[in-house]
C-alpha cells in the first residue's frame, strides 16, 4: 500500500515538474512572437533561423533576429541582430508576424487593426543580397502599407518596388458633397535602392513617395 501511494505521488508530480522552466527560458520564452525557418542565404547550409521576439526594454516593439541553421558548424550564428524594428502592441489586431516570400524572400508583418479610426498594415519585404548586386548583407527591398477609414469607405495602399523603383498607390476619397468615392491611381518610376535591413525601425515614415501619399491621405480626412 505505501508502495502504491508512493509510485502514485511520483506519477502525479513528474508531470508538474516537468513543466517548470530554467531561468533563462522563463525570461525569453514568453517573448518570443513568431519564429520561421526559412532558406535566405544560398551560400549557407540549411535554413536561416528568423525569429520575432518582444523587445526588452520597449515591449511595444519587437526585435528581429536571424541566425545559421542549428545544424551547421557552428550552429546558431547570429547573421542579424535587429532592435525594434516592427511595432508590437499588447491588443488583438497589434502582432508583428513572420511570412515566407517569393524567390526565398522574408515577410515581415506588422499591423494595427485592433482599434482606432485609421487601422494599418504594413510589409517588409527582405532578401539576402550578395555582392553581385552591388550589396552584401540583408537588405528590404519591397514596401507595403494599407490603411483605411473606418468611418467612411475612404481608404490608402502603397506598394514600393525598391529593386526596380516601381512605385504604385491607389487613394479613395469619399466626396462630401456627392457622397461617392472618388479613387486616384498613381504611379513613379524611380531609380532602383535598396535599404539596408538595419536602417529600418518601428514608427518610421513610409519611404519615398508612399509617405507623402500618406500625408496627403490623412490631410483629406480631417
Amino acid at each position: 500500500m505505501h508502495r502504491t501511494f508512493l509510485a502514485l505521488s511520483f506519477a502525479l508530480a513528474s508531470p508538474l515538474a516537468a513543466q517548470d522552466l530554467t531561468t533563462s527560458e522563463a525570461d525569453l520564452l514568453p517573448r518570443v512572437i513568431d519564429s520561421l525557418c526559412i532558406d535566405l542565404v544560398e551560400a549557407h547550409n540549411g535554413c536561416e533561423q528568423v525569429t520575432l521576439i518582444a523587445n526588452s526594454q520597449e515591449p511595444d516593439t519587437a526585435d528581429l533576429i536571424i541566425l545559421t541553421d542549428r545544424r551547421t558548424d557552428p550552429g546558431g550564428e547570429p547573421l542579424a541582430v535587429i532592435r525594434q524594428i516592427a511595432f508590437n502592441g499588447a491588443m488583438w489586431g497589434m502582432s508583428p508576424s513572420l511570412e515566407a516570400g517569393e524567390d526565398g524572400t522574408l515577410l515581415l508583418n506588422s499591423e494595427q487593426t485592433g482599434i482606432g479610426r485609421h487601422p494599418w498594415l504594413q510589409t517588409l519585404r527582405i532578401a539576402y543580397l550578395d555582392e553581385d548586386t552591388g550589396f552584401a548583407g540583408f537588405a528590404i527591398i519591397g514596401y507595403h502599407y494599407t490603411t483605411y477609414d473606418r468611418m467612411s469607405a475612404a481608404g490608402f495602399t502603397c506598394d514600393f518596388d525598391m529593386g526596380s523603383g516601381q512605385v504604385r498607390m491607389e487613394t479613395s476619397i469619399m466626396n462630401p458633397e456627392t457622397e461617392q468615392t472618388e479613387t486616384t491611381e498613381e504611379e513613379y518610376d524611380l531609380a532602383p535602392a535598396r535599404m539596408p535591413l538595419h536602417l529600418w525601425q518601428a514608427f518610421q515614415e513610409s519611404p519615398g513617395p508612399c509617405g507623402d501619399g500618406l500625408s496627403r491621405f490623412f490631410e483629406s480626412q480631417f
